[in-house]
């Protein structure tokens, strides 16, 4: 898939969240419990901005049931890579927003990132992926949190 067909949304304020959160991972000094809260605040203020795109679509529909993720690799970076595949069930072109929800072992969730899709056509499987914003250790699974065609 060509990288202008699908793109990834690394809006500034998900990013100025997230740069933080990795480097306060990397044993600069705070406790444990310290960096537990500024990886889950990373977290929720993640949600939140990936929340805030999706509300700004107007008209669209719910499409969570469209998009099926694959098994998690990562890169040479160690940031999670998660294949999709988008079957646009409507009868014209669509364009997408698909949230997706990296969690770890345990099933917390790690890094969330939001996916833009263009002309994605009427039943053809079309593949796209996500990317995590920082490099996750350990098993890493992919869930779709919500997707909208529009």
């Amino acid at each position: 898939m060509s990288g202008r067909r699908t793109r990834t949304i690394c809006a500034v304020s998900l990013m100025a969240v997230l740069a933080p959160t990795a480097a306060g991972c990397s044993g600069g000094g705070g406790s444990p419990s310290s960096e537990a809260s500024r990886a889950s605040a990373a977290i929720a203020s993640a949600r939140a901005s990936a929340a805030a795109e999706l509300d700004k679509i107007k008209g669209g529909s719910q499409a969570k049931r469209e998009v099926k993720t694959g098994r998690v690799t990562h890169d040479d970076q160690g940031r999670a890579i998660a294949p999709l595949t988008v079957t646009n069930g409507g009868r014209h072109s669509a364009e997408y927003a698909v949230e997706v929800n990296f969690r770890n072992a345990e099933g917390d969730l790690v890094d969330a990132v939001l996916l833009r899709l263009a002309k994605v056509p009427p039943h053809k499987p079309t593949r796209a992926t996500a990317r995590s914003h920082r490099k996750l250790t350990g098993r890493v699974t992919a869930q779709v949190g919500t997707a909208v065609r529009y």
